[in-house]
């Protein structure tokens, strides 16, 4: 039977980017067999004014509606799978600034379809201005829970277009087995901004799932995941969520055991990564290390039903992932690539650099002298 595929936008508005989206989907050599539009951009929405048809569906969700949710929308409306076809469905996951270049289903599909075990494949993301440039391609996790893109800001020399097992991918571009998705739940609720397309891969993983890139599917993405539905975001902002969400996977994955004991090191942990915040001169993460923990301690916690649910799905051991996770190596070497881009960026900068002429400096060492001599001439 030939597998279907329901590719399912999610549109927070934003018409440019939408368009071009759109335009992507249509040119597509393998098209997808349904195309749901959800639309979670409020009642001016250039999403609520497109007209759609063919195997086009447009509907709307509140406002704010993050991915996953819009997900779970999309899948309400179209209603249950055939009995009998589950295994072969899939779901064509993008957000309204992830737009496929023209093979990237084919190219994703040929993949699965050879490989049973495979129940999610991500694409290669391509920055949104420069496709060039990787923007992210695979997602890991350090030994304490921290989420690291695997590759990322690279020049795409076909380096890295080896197809790999992988911890997680992306949200944007992924294709993931219906069956699947409902089987785990789909997203945690308890992270609507970030790192929830790695904690489904990992969650995957534990059940007994492979999950893949796939280089040669490439799709455009603009923005980060946490700026959904934002025009923009501070970094103040993207640490205190991706901080937020580090805590909430480590409180879902730690054992029962050692559960009181993460708790009880929210606050005091807080402290210390403060002062080396402060020490590091980034004192706009200081504040959000607080405002974290504190959320994460008292406030309204989804966490009991994260642990529920990955409890309910889990099959394997945690040690199946260990090797995919980041080793030190591998965030030494990511750390040096970073200085060696943010140097390059200085460099090759096309503003003039601030100097002691062509700032003004000696203009204005010369007016103070010339001041200076006048007023204190009779002296």
């Amino acid at each position: 039977m030939q597998p279907r595929v329901t590719a399912i936008l999610a549109a927070p508005g934003g018409a440019a980017s939408l368009d071009r989206t759109l335009e992507g989907l249509s040119r597509q050599t393998r098209p997808p067999e349904a195309l749901v539009v959800v639309d979670t951009g409020g009642p001016d929405s250039p999403a609520g004014r497109l007209s759609l048809s063919g195997a086009a569906q447009l509907i709307s969700a509140p406002a704010g509606t993050g991915l996953g949710a819009a997900v779970a929308h999309a899948l309400r409306a179209i209603g249950p799978a055939a009995v009998g076809t589950e295994d072969d469905e899939w779901l064509w996951i993008l957000g309204e600034d992830n737009a496929p270049e023209d093979a990237a289903l084919e190219e994703l599909m040929a993949t699965v379809e050879v490989a049973p075990s495979v129940a999610i494949a991500g694409p290669k993301l391509m920055r949104w201005e420069d496709p060039g440039v990787i923007a992210e391609f695979g997602e890991t996790m350090t030994r304490f829970g921290a989420s690291v893109a695997l590759i990322a800001g690279e020049l795409d020399q076909a380096q890295h277009d080896v197809q790999a097992d992988v911890l997680g991918v992306a949200a944007g571009g992924m294709l993931v087995r219906r069956s699947v998705w409902q089987s785990l739940g789909g997203f945690d609720p308890g992270l609507p901004h970030i790192d929830a397309s790695l904690d489904f891969s990992t969650r995957a993983r534990l059940a007994g799932h492979r999950v893949v890139l796939v280089p040669s599917a490439r799709v455009l993405s603009k923005g980060h995941p946490e700026d959904f539905g934002r025009s923009e975001g501070g970094h103040a902002r993207r640490s205190r969520l991706r901080r937020a969400a580090q805590l909430h996977r480590r409180l879902v994955y730690a054992p029962a055991a050692a559960l009181p004991f993460h708790w009880l090191s929210l606050v005091p942990l807080a402290i210390l990564r403060s002062i080396w915040h402060l020490l590091a001169k980034n004192p706009g993460a200081a504040i959000g290390e607080f405002r974290t923990a504190f959320s994460v301690a008292f406030g309204r916690s989804h966490v009991s039903a994260a642990r529920v649910n990955l409890a309910r799905s889990k099959k394997l051991r945690w040690r199946v992932v260990r090797p995919l996770r980041a080793t030190w190596a591998q965030l030494r070497e990511r750390r040096v690539n970073e200085r060696d881009a943010r140097l390059a960026g200085v460099e090759d900068t096309a503003e003039p650099k601030a100097s002691f002429i062509g700032a003004g400096g000696l203009w204005i060492t010369l007016l103070a002298a010339v001041v200076g001599i006048v007023a204190f001439f009779p002296f």
